[in-house]
């Protein structure tokens, strides 16, 4: 791939050409057709069995909530998606006239933003939960 202080050796796994690159000079340049022929070579295909493949991400935001890292920040659609309600029910739970129990969120330019994780929190936090009567075992029903 080129020459760097007098060294000619090219890389040939995908950790020596990451040290490689971390060892390069401020200022160096590289031939992209060169770089992208090098990783065509070191890096093995995702056919290969031994190699896992990273899971999918969620398609929705009713999903994506969940699993997103904690600063995430969304939109009122992306909310209103998470949460299956509709953008007026966003706007009436940020709007301190109207009484209801306030969700955490940010202005930025004017636009309403949301955070992942006080989200879920305010979620945890507010959801009723109701209890079912208790199941029967099946170690109940037997002795009976």
């Amino acid at each position: 791939m080129g020459s760097n202080s007098g060294r000619t050796s090219t890389p040939n796994s995908l950790p020596a050409l990451i040290e490689w690159l971390g060892a390069a000079l401020p200022g160096t340049k590289l031939d992209a057709a060169a770089l992208h022929a090098q990783l065509v070579e070191i890096t093995p295909t995702l056919a290969d069995p031994a190699i896992p493949i990273a899971a999918e991400t969620p398609a929705t935001w009713r999903e994506r909530l969940w699993v997103a890292p904690a600063e995430t920040r969304l939109g009122v659609r992306e909310l209103a998606e998470a949460i299956g309600r509709p953008l007026s029910w966003c706007y009436r739970h940020t709007s301190t006239k109207t009484g209801v129990a306030l969700l955490p969120y940010r202005k930025l330019d004017g636009e309403l933003v949301f955070v992942a994780s006080e989200i879920r929190t305010w979620i945890a936090e507010h959801e009723e939960i109701i209890e079912r009567g208790q199941m029967s075992s099946p170690r109940r029903d037997q002795a009976r």
